[in-house]
């Protein structure tokens, strides 16, 4: 019998199972925070991986690398890849280049641009661009800009988004990788000033450029629409602060002028060119 009443003391092995669940919900907090290193990561992959669509670029993002030569003064930027590219033409597809600026600057020589990808939108370009003659000068102030366009034809060309490195942040020799989303609203710091011949010059303010370009001077322009005869009036008044293009340290400008609907150019105009002004 005492054989018997000992076999009936004995809990089924479903009701053991969740006495011991049961316990380990009574741990101390200091006991259950005790989780390898490797099952944190994979918990925060995880909820990376769930975060909702809004929060994920739509732009795409762009792979690619950089390398400072101290001895040769040479930075080399190979532009690797990008992928899920914004779709900027009809056939929902893009025809995307990859363009670099070294900034401050508006000269031609700081300026270079990959090949062109025809109808993808994840494009693959292992093309390496060089500057020559960077000095360590240079490293410690000027930016890298990274802009994505999409070629047209017919039209000029669209951005689709772009990313900025700050070269200081460089080790020399050394060659670091970037996968960056693109962006495509920049931060750009007004001029502080008065007037300049009838020209606004801004407080110190953050603004918008969603445009593919820095801030390479003003253009003071007036509009007028007349409904009755359906015309849109555009007067090119001036420009002030232009960017030099030219080895003489002057430009040669002209200012054209787009209407322009979604993707298709319906019609340009262009005004006279100044030499050397």
């Amino acid at each position: 019998m005492s054989g018997e009443a000992q076999s009936a003391t004995r809990p089924p092995a479903a009701a053991q199972e969740e006495k011991k669940e049961a316990a380990a919900a009574t741990l101390p907090a200091s006991s259950a925070s005790r989780i390898p290193a490797a099952a944190q990561e994979e918990k925060k992959e995880a909820a990376a991986a769930t975060l909702p669509a809004s929060i994920a670029t739509t732009l795409g993002c762009l792979e690619f690398s950089l390398l400072y030569e101290q001895e040769r003064h040479q930075l080399q930027c190979c532009v690797i890849k990008a992928k899920g590219l914004k779709p900027m033409d009809s056939n929902g597809l893009s025809d995307p280049y990859v363009k670099l600026h070294l900034l401050p600057g508006a000269s031609k020589s700081n300026k270079l641009r990959t090949k062109t990808l025809k109808n993808t939108l994840n494009p693959t370009w292992n093309e390496t661009l060089v500057y020559h003659g960077i000095t360590d000068d240079e490293m410690s102030r000027k930016t890298l800009r990274l802009s994505v366009s999409d070629e047209d034809k017919f039209g000029h060309n669209e951005f689709i988004g772009e990313t900025r490195v700050a070269l200081k942040k460089l080790k020399f020799n050394q060659k670091k990788k970037f996968n960056v989303c693109l962006e495509r609203v920049v931060p750009v710091k007004k001029v502080v000033g008065g007037q300049s011949r009838g020209m606004a010059l801004y407080e110190d303010d953050v603004s918008v450029c969603v445009c593919d370009c820095e801030e390479r001077g003003r253009i003071l322009l007036s509009l007028r629409y007349d409904s009755k005869q359906g015309r849109l009036i555009v007067g090119v008044v001036r420009c002030a602060h232009l960017a030099s293009m030219d080895a003489n340290g002057y430009s040669d400008p002209f200012v054209k002028v787009y209407v322009k609907h979604t993707w298709l150019i319906l019609s340009s105009y262009s005004f006279n060119t100044y030499k050397s002004n």
